[in-house]
């Protein structure tokens, strides 16, 4: 009981003092790290956390739409006004991620026999990305026709991606593989990549190797408890990150890669805009 309340008063001051606007007491947090039992109650703690909004059904004129008190799913039939205003939105957003998902696993099936890097390389400059081989100075996008029409056809081991860029590009997590197998990759950026959230980031970990610079900046849906699985990335060097609800346990997660990988280098930016956080 004596520890568990150490530990909390630890808590305490590292949430009152660290912030994305003020940063980390050190004394405090290497105090903390000498506590191992401290850390893996603290780990435990964040992993618990969850912050549950309780939503109130819509209601339209006197009827209330929205499943009973311990429902998950509506019960009663939906009226022509409910599909016409809200069901046929859902649907057809729904039917154009079903043809976009569907056009990109077609383009991909057209590359698979060049093996994994011309694959993902035609696949990403088909997506406006940007590319870079090994042994080549010059970045590849979609304007550079030219040099596109000259890479090779058939299976070529020579060509070895090292160098990938899909920043802003809604990356879909069912087709993350696209990108995979690609053992000296060294530079991956999804800059601003709305899509991408903490289970890509789990499912990331554990396909590239050598990777040695990720940028995951201005990703919203990126949290601490998606950081913490890129520990099992041992030679990245630069993480590039944004705190956009501005908590101490992001900061905190960041603080210990760094601990578990000395070579690493954590870049935390700052938001251009608060989110708002849910209370």
């Amino acid at each position: 009981m004596l520890r568990q309340r150490s530990t909390r008063m630890i808590f305490k001051q590292i949430f009152e003092h660290g912030t994305v606007y003020r940063s980390l007491k050190t004394k405090v947090t290497h105090s903390f790290y000498d506590n191992y039992e401290a850390i893996v109650y603290f780990i435990q703690y964040l992993r618990k956390r969850h912050v549950t909004i309780d939503k109130k059904s819509e209601s339209y004129g006197k009827f209330s739409y929205g499943p009973p008190q311990g429902m998950f799913i509506k019960v009663e039939a939906p009226t022509v006004y409910d599909f016409l205003s809200l069901r046929l939105q859902y649907w057809w957003k729904r039917q154009k991620e079903n043809y976009q998902e569907y056009v990109e696993a077609e383009q991909y099936k057209k590359f698979v026999t060049l093996g994994p890097d011309l694959a993902a390389a035609k696949f990403v400059l088909e997506c406006g990305g940007k590319i870079k081989f090994k042994d080549s100075d010059e970045w590849l996008d979609k304007t550079k026709k030219d040099k596109i029409l000259k890479l090779p056809k058939e299976y070529d081991e020579s060509y070895v991606l090292e160098e990938l860029d899909l920043s802003e590009y809604p990356v879909r997590y069912e087709h993350l593989y696209f990108i995979f197998n690609l053992y000296y990759l060294k530079t991956l950026n999804f800059k601003g990549c709305e899509t991408i959230n903490d289970w890509s980031l789990d499912k990331i970990s554990a396909e590239y190797p050598n990777l040695e610079q990720l940028d995951v900046s201005e990703c919203k849906n990126v949290t601490e408890r998606g950081l913490e699985a890129l520990y099992r990335m041992p030679n990245l060097k630069k993480l590039i990150v944004t705190n956009y609800r501005g908590t101490a346990a992001f900061d905190l997660t960041c603080f210990m890669l760094e601990e578990v990988n000395p070579f690493l280098t954590c870049q935390v930016q700052q938001p251009k805009y608060k989110a708002i956080t849910d209370k």
